[in-house]
């Protein structure tokens, strides 16, 4: 059911992005609340849901520290930080963080733009592997037979699987479906979808 949410607000949100800014950043027009939510979402996500239960069952009250620090760091991100690069982007009408860079320090001749460019990309190629691999592991274990018989049919068909591959598969293929028809306005209000079944689950 879930799944095919995603998938409906990928579709609702498609109609309404019209234009690069609506689909980079919902035409700047997505509430705090929504924000927040998308924000946390994202950022938590496989690491709070998996790893880090399965770091305190590791380590035990050890991993508190862990909790602690990422708690630290969000609340000095929104008090310190968030308002004002939401001036300064707004000010500038940059799409991106390496846009901004680029319009801030102009100095740089685009040196600047291309070096964070390539830092975000670095550091993401290792987040959204770890987002796949929590999304094949969540969907193994849930639809366990179901996937064991998605496996049976790839291997009828030549093609030999993991399940956890194969979820992961089928994880990428949702996120990357409502991604590319509705941008950040379907990434945003699935977040919220997420954060509510996260907070949920971790009270």
């Amino acid at each position: 059911v879930y799944l095919a949410v995603v998938l409906i607000v990928g579709v609702i949100a498609y109609r309404q992005t019209h234009t690069q800014e609506g689909f980079i950043l919902g035409g700047r027009k997505l509430g705090p609340w929504v924000i927040a939510f998308s924000e946390r979402a994202s950022g938590e996500s496989a690491w709070l849901l998996i790893g880090l239960p399965g770091a305190a069952y590791a380590l035990g009250f050890l991993e508190l520290w862990a909790a602690i620090g990422c708690c630290t760091g969000i609340l000095f991100s929104w008090t310190v930080i968030a308002k004002r690069l939401r001036e300064e982007v707004g000010r500038t009408n940059s799409l991106t963080l390496p846009d901004y860079f680029q319009q801030r320090f102009p100095e740089t001749r685009g040196a600047i733009r291309v070096c964070a460019s390539l830092i975000i990309t670095f550091f993401f190629t290792f987040y959204v592997a770890a987002q796949f691999n929590g999304a094949g592991k969540v969907l193994d274990t849930t639809f366990g037979d179901f996937m064991l018989s998605l496996q049976e049919t790839f291997a009828d068909g030549g093609l030999l699987l993991e399940t956890t591959t194969i979820g992961m598969l089928i994880g990428a293929i949702i996120v990357l479906f409502y991604t590319a028809m509705g941008g950040f306005v379907a990434v945003a209000w699935t977040d919220v979808a997420q954060g509510l079944i996260m907070i949920f689950t971790c009270v």
